[in-house]
């Protein structure tokens, strides 16, 4: 089952406090490659920032170890939502630049198990 189209419903504006993700873990558009992400798939779980952020919230003194159990589960959510959204051809995270030509049907995900065929 590839996405042969897509519409403003399969984003979200991408928020992660303190650009956390992208800092840790080098994200970037799952289309183009750059590293300027505006928007994620609806389909996403709360991000790395957000969580931290709420957490800080709750307790200004977490340590560093709690914090690092905290997100283990939500590392493994963004993980599975990343390869199941790579499978149906969904970008995970989106450009501005990318969002507007994938609204605009100016793009396609190729789907890389039909390449291989």
């Amino acid at each position: 089952m590839k996405k042969e189209s897509f519409n403003k419903e399969d984003f979200k504006v991408f928020e992660d406090k303190k650009n956390i993700m992208a800092q840790l873990f080098g994200i970037s558009c799952s289309v183009c490659g750059i590293d300027e992400i505006a928007y994620v798939a609806s389909n996403a779980p709360k991000t790395i920032g957000q969580i931290a952020q709420e957490a800080y919230d709750e307790n200004p003194d977490i340590s560093d170890e709690e914090l690092d159990k905290l997100i283990e589960s939500p590392l493994e959510a963004w993980q599975e939502v990343d390869d199941y959204n790579s499978s149906i051809g969904m970008p995970t995270f989106a450009c501005d630049n990318c969002y507007n030509q994938l609204l605009n049907g100016e793009i396609q995900i190729s789907d890389l198990n039909q390449e291989e065929e």
